[in-house]
């Protein structure tokens, strides 16, 4: 007497025979779309293409948002196609005879050419659509504008509401050299490099480093103005984020980027082949006009030349920025290297601030060549004025700042 299949035999049997059949199914269905709903197939790839370009634009502002979407999206299919795989299996394993199991098997491949000709048919117009969204996004105000709308209402209130630690999960957060030189000594310098000047210069982009976990928060952008991390920072933790290089005094810092940085900690700001390292102020309030404490080690490596801040400047009235600055003293710029390499992590500025001066007297051209006493429009000073709330923003970065000081030198003619 002949055993007869189990279910999972039968299963098994009719999935095999489903799969096989899959890629004539589709295409046997592309064709009958083609031939016979050639304004429906149109219409979709519009629709496709459309989406593609949409949604490249607005999520390449918002990869919070654009994660959220795309995880509800998978979710919604998951649900929506579970049933029929259960169908489907239920059916297999109640075919007990070949020919049932072939019948099973051939209704499953018609649904899988349904589902998969939907996709051949729409996947190239999208693709086409974001590619096209690429290549223009950085050209067209209308596209900078709708993403920059969109990062500002809704990208960054999403990541200011998300936990911080989970920023710090997933693929490439773990910090694959160690930052620590000891258990009280840290790597500014290396830990710096792990958010590098943009090439070209697009958006601001921004992390938390925390080498004391080994773990640094994920890439977050921004826009042209400012960059919402998405993470508090907090103290022995180091903030950097990027700013355009091709502005006057693209390094400088606005008392919103001291106040976001939790007092005597370290942040860091890159803008081409400069940097600056600056200490917070923490949160306590800033009053327009009020004395700020400005402290900074400025790193000009085209030049080779570093400039140490510490002094009281102003917080503009207008912008938040930072005017009435000092001059600067000139350090030996070998020695602030090999300093920004072993950083108290305790207490930054005691690092800093004994780099060894320069002995040679004079400062450089370039630095002598700024004039930087501006007001603007930035991102920071619009939205202070929208909302009131002067320069309180959790979390948030911006950048565009307004100046005093020729000697805050960053070299304009630099590429990022």
């Amino acid at each position: 007497m002949t055993d007869q299949p189990s279910r999972f035999d039968n299963q098994m049997d009719v999935v095999g025979r489903t799969m096989a059949q899959a890629p004539s199914a589709i295409m046997e269905e592309v064709l009958k779309d083609i031939s016979q709903r050639p304004g429906q197939v149109a219409q979709n790839s519009m629709i496709a293409g459309a989406i593609g370009y949409g949604g490249t634009i607005i999520m390449r502002r918002a990869p919070v948002v654009g994660a959220l979407v795309a995880g509800t999206a998978l979710l919604a299919e998951g649900l929506r196609i579970a049933p029929k795989v259960s169908n489907f299996l239920d059916d297999a394993g109640d075919a007990d005879t070949r020919e049932k199991r072939v019948a099973v098997a051939r209704q499953g491949a018609q649904g899988i050419g349904r589902e998969g000709a939907m996709f051949v048919e729409t996947l190239p117009a999208a693709g086409i659509g974001s590619k096209l969204a690429f290549s223009t996004l950085e050209k067209s105000a209308f596209s900078q504008s709708l993403s920059t709308a969109f990062a500002e209402k809704i990208e960054f209130p999403v990541r200011r509401s998300l936990p911080d630690d989970l920023f710090f999960k997933g693929p490439g957060t773990k910090i694959k050299t160690n930052l620590m030189v000891d258990a009280n000594t840290v790597d500014a310098l290396g830990a710096s490099r792990l958010m590098p000047s943009q090439k070209p210069f697009t958006v601001e982009y921004g992390r938390v480093v925390d080498p004391l976990r080994g773990r640094a928060s994920h890439v977050m952008s921004g826009t042209s103005e400012g960059v919402e991390i998405g993470v508090a920072q907090q103290a022995r933790q180091i903030q950097i984020h990027t700013h355009n290089p091709h502005v006057d005094a693209p390094g400088m810092m606005s008392v919103p980027d001291m106040r976001m940085t939790p007092k005597d900690a370290l942040a860091v700001i890159n803008a081409g082949e400069n940097q600056t390292f600056y200490m917070g102020i923490g949160k306590a309030p800033v009053a327009a006009g009020s004395d700020v404490q400005v402290r900074a080690l400025v790193m000009d490596h085209k030049a080779k030349e570093a400039f140490l801040h510490d002094y009281m400047a102003m917080a503009d009235r207008k912008t938040f920025g930072l005017s009435g600055l000092k001059d600067p003293v000139k350090l030996d710029y070998d020695a602030a290297l090999q300093s920004l390499q072993r950083v108290d992590i305790n207490n930054p500025w005691n690092t800093l601030s004994s780099i060894a001066r320069y002995e040679r007297p004079g400062i450089s051209n370039l630095a002598q060549s700024l004039g930087l006493n501006r007001v603007d429009n930035s991102l920071s000073a619009r939205i202070s004025s929208r909302l009131g709330i002067g320069d309180g923003l959790p979390t948030f970065v911006r950048s565009t700042i307004t100046a005093a000081n020729p000697l805050f030198q960053i070299d304009r003619s630099s590429k990022s």
